[in-house]
């Protein structure tokens, strides 16, 4: 219960135009734009990493859906049940926000995905630490606030996409 009220709190902080700002970020399509657009950014700016970046890019995505797209939140449906997102579970304490996702909350995909794209963004451009981490604040907090996840939710997607991101810079060392 102690992660409801946590849920809860966030939940209530914000306004109609906070609210659309980050349905803005959590939505899919922002995601897609935005990984689309660093990568090209990676590319053009520094053509002589493309290669290295791309597969380590590729990696994570690769081990993001095959994991916890597939593996966590559908295959291990079958033993374990799915946890119901907060705005479902508690529909008189949470509303959701943006977008009403349906699927297991637990992990967060959301922080695995962006934890992950980030850890292999900062490790080619370490200059970007500071808003990488200010972008997985922001992430985190959105996926509070939406009433999508809980607090263990998001922890277990940054774990996992620190797991996904560090897997793809060390496959590196064998591939280059």
């Amino acid at each position: 219960m102690f992660e409801i009220k946590i849920v809860q709190y966030f939940n209530r902080i914000g306004s109609r135009k906070f609210d659309n700002f980050l349905a803005l970020i959590n939505s899919i399509r922002f995601l897609a734009i935005f990984w689309v657009a660093i990568i090209i950014i990676a590319i053009i700016k520094h053509p002589e990493i493309t290669n290295s970046f791309l597969v380590a890019v590729g990696i994570v995505t690769i081990l993001h859906f095959g994991i916890t797209e597939g593996i966590i939140k559908h295959l291990l449906l079958y033993i374990i049940p799915k946890r119901k997102r907060p705005y479902v579970a508690y529909p008189d304490l949470i509303k959701s926000i943006g977008k009403k996702f349906s699927d297991s909350s637990f992990p967060s995909s959301h922080m695995a995905s962006t934890v992950a794209m980030l850890f292999v963004v900062i490790a080619f451009y370490p200059s970007l630490l500071l808003l990488s981490v200010i972008f997985v604040l922001i992430m985190a907090f959105s996926r509070l606030h939406s009433g999508m996840h809980y607090p263990t939710d998001i922890i277990a997607g940054i774990l996992l996409g620190l797991v996904y991101g560090r897997t793809a810079l060390y496959a590196l060392r064998f591939l280059f």
